[in-house]
């Protein structure tokens, strides 16, 4: 997995976006998912910050000042913790708040009127991404939330700057991604939708569901994009920026080389790559992928939060800042992930089989065979696990791979091109001691390098799932 000591952030002198976030105090709602994780490690590592606050809801009878101790001591910190000698204090920095957001003031009378007083920049990086989660649910989470979060943001007498992280397949309706915001959604809006649904039974919701989905895949991305027009109407007099990526793969340099600490996107398809077992994935082979590391990720949306306090202009002074991560120019092919994920494989026996390990193809009938044979090796697998009176666990994976492989496969059968002129203008704008501390310009990524920790990055993460849980994940 490489050193964990070799990112650091030296610098000859403070950056402009360094001196941007100087002193600030900054407020993360989602800052227990994987980008959530990664934007405080990277704020904590390289920006003095005065202050990092977590909003965190209690989880699993877990209250959030024990949830954030847990955060703290997992792997992704070890290199700010080494090369801190005073750890302990650096990471104080760090304070959790008791939230609910099942309740109209979603933290305490005492919480709220500190961060009114003290907040300088918010990031918004909670969401739903649970693909086919009931609309409801995804309107509640992805909408209804981060509307509550926002009516207290509004109220902040210091903060300059916000941003919400949307998707770049907030719009995927259509096949070229602007950088604006669309209100087209039906029924007269989200709130309609709602209002209609309350009145409706379960089995009536089910049959209007996908006429309220319409050409969106799922609920996912029509929630996050019923997310940007609610901010739209709202809350274009606050210096709110959108900032949509893509897909979001494990980290290339920072703060561990191939770190991931989730499966539920291409990592998790990957799994049984890493065991040694053959894949076949429905997607079309030549198509873009529109993936992203997610330290790069992390590193422009730093990037964009320094540049949105002057996104506002005397001729459009509330037009909200829309930042498309992604690119045309350099980027792997679905068919593509198989083969170079092969490179990060341990020996070269299992680089040279590794790659024909995972098959990308459009065609039905072979996915299907493919899929029963892969079935019936679980099986027999887990048949010779349980007379050996060990743990059956073969079944349930193949059982995940393929719920999750059937909810993303849209991506992987669609392409986009993109307009991404505003985060080209981010990039442009900054000097070169930025772009030595931000690097996220996607046109530049040597793909062949990354994978080289593709694989050992899983395989860690699947290590430490089975440690915390007494058994394997995935």
């Amino acid at each position: 997995m490489g050193d964990l000591n070799m990112i650091a952030c030296d610098s000859t002198g403070p950056t402009s976006v360094q001196n941007f976030y100087k002193d600030s105090v900054v407020l993360i709602t989602g800052g227990t998912g994987f980008i959530g994780k990664v934007l405080i490690e990277k704020l904590l590592r390289c920006f003095e910050v005065k202050k990092i606050y977590l909003l965190l809801r209690g989880k699993k009878n877990v209250k959030a000042q024990d949830r954030l101790k847990e955060i703290l001591r997992e792997p992704i910190f070890h290199v700010t913790r080494n090369n801190n000698p005073t750890a302990a204090s650096f990471f104080s920095k760090v304070v959790a708040i008791d939230t609910n957001f099942e309740q109209d003031e979603i933290i305490s009378e005492d919480d709220r009127e500190v961060l009114l007083a003290e907040v300088t920049v918010v990031f918004n990086v909670m969401a739903s991404v649970k693909f086919n989660e009931h609309i409801e649910s995804a309107l509640d989470t992805n909408v209804n939330c981060s509307q509550k979060l926002f009516d207290m943001v509004a109220k902040m007498s210091q903060v300059r700057s916000i941003i919400h992280v949307s998707t770049f397949y907030s719009n995927c309706d259509r096949s070229h991604i602007e950088e604006q915001i669309f209100d087209d959604i039906p029924f007269g809006g989200y709130d309609n939708i709602l209002q209609i649904f309350s009145h409706l039974k379960e089995h009536e919701k089910d049959q209007l569901t996908p006429f309220i989905l319409g050409r969106m895949p799922n609920s996912y991305t029509f929630s996050k994009k019923c997310a940007e027009v609610m901010i739209q109407k709202r809350y274009s007099h606050l210096p709110i920026a959108i900032f949509r990526p893509p897909v979001v793969i494990s980290a290339y340099q920072e703060p561990i080389p191939g770190w991931v600490d989730n499966f539920n996107g291409v990592a998790g398809m990957c799994i049984p790559l890493t065991q040694g077992k053959l894949y076949c994935a429905r997607g079309e082979p030549g198509f873009l992928s529109h993936s992203v590391p997610v330290d790069y990720c992390v590193a422009a949306m730093l990037a964009v939060g320094a540049e949105s306090r002057n996104q506002r202009s005397a001729d459009r002074p509330t037009t909200l800042g829309v930042y498309n991560y992604a690119t045309d120019a350099n980027n792997i092919r679905w068919g593509e992930y198989g083969r170079r994920a092969a490179t990060g494989c341990e020996t070269q026996l299992g680089r040279f089989f590794g790659r024909f390990a995972l098959e990308v193809t459009t065609s039905r009938i072979r996915r299907q065979l493919f899929i029963w044979w892969f079935i019936f090796q679980a099986i027999v697998a887990d048949l010779l696990l349980m007379i050996a009176g060990k743990k059956q666990r073969n079944l349930r994976m193949v059982k995940r791979v393929l719920a999750l492989e059937e909810a993303a496969c849209f991506f992987a059968l669609n392409q986009w091109t993109v307009q991404n002129d505003n985060m080209r203008r981010v990039l442009g704008e900054l000097t070169e001691e930025d772009r030595k501390l931000l690097e996220f310009d996607i046109d530049k990524l040597d793909w062949k390098d990354y994978f080289r920790h593709f694989v050992p990055g899983i395989k860690a993460a699947l290590a430490r799932c089975a440690l915390r849980r007494g058994k394997e994940c995935g």
